[in-house]
């Protein structure tokens, strides 16, 4: 099939390299060049649909601001990872108070006494009766001491805490979760791709010089 522009290669051999990629918004710039480059291999042979090379990197860089911000979202959330099967994620909290009061109480007693005789007798040869009749003088002292004690202790103790039980899991049956999960997944690199078809004239190159013509051929409209 003859050539009717130029394909893409060319325009990167004119331009060092450039096909107005360099300042679309990205999700991380670090991806830019994964993505140019994907780009840049899968259209590497088509010819570009407009009628200079300053045309078209105009409107490459005018379709990338457009479509961007959008596919933007879609990377992020591909970031995520998920759990096709935990479908459930319950967490319950349980609040606990409670008070303890200790109460004890002790008892403590003593007795004590003691008991003395004093005896004064002239007679010290004569032997006291049992009534001690016949001594001069006599004295008994008797003391007795008690000592009674109660103590008595009050201890309370409040203790809080929080009881925390989460329930996972899934419902319904897994190879169609798992099913379900699988038409979810998107390829955003190229979605990015097939929205910029229309830049090209989705002819395949086959180095035919069907454009070279006495007065320069495509080269002369714009490089």
């Amino acid at each position: 099939m003859g050539t009717f522009t130029i394909p893409l290669k060319d325009v990167l051999k004119f331009t060092g390299g450039k096909m107005g990629l360099d300042n679309y918004p990205i999700f991380d710039e670090a991806y830019r060049e994964t993505l140019n480059k994907k780009i840049e291999r899968h259209y590497w042979n088509r010819e570009i649909g407009h009628e200079t090379i300053d045309i078209f990197l105009y409107q490459m860089e005018s379709k990338m601001n457009e479509i961007m911000p959008l596919y933007n979202q879609h990377y992020k959330l591909g970031l995520l990872e998920a759990d096709p099967l935990s479908t459930m994620s319950v967490k319950s909290l349980t609040q606990m108070d409670s008070t303890a009061n200790v109460t004890g109480t002790s008892e403590s007693g003593s007795v004590s006494g003691s008991k003395a005789r004093g005896v004064v007798s002239d007679t010290p040869q004569t032997q006291l009766s049992e009534d001690d009749d016949y001594a001069t003088q006599l004295q008994d002292n008797t003391s007795e001491t008690t000592a009674t004690g109660n103590q008595t202790d009050n201890q309370s103790t409040l203790s809080e805490g929080t009881n925390e039980n989460t329930l996972t899991g899934y419902q319904g049956h897994a190879p169609e979760l798992i099913l379900r999960a699988r038409q979810t997944l998107v390829n955003v690199d190229m979605l990015v791709i097939a929205d910029l078809r229309e830049l090209f004239m989705l002819i395949w190159h086959n180095d035919d010089e069907f454009t070279q013509n006495n007065f320069g051929g495509y080269r002369r409209y714009g490089f």
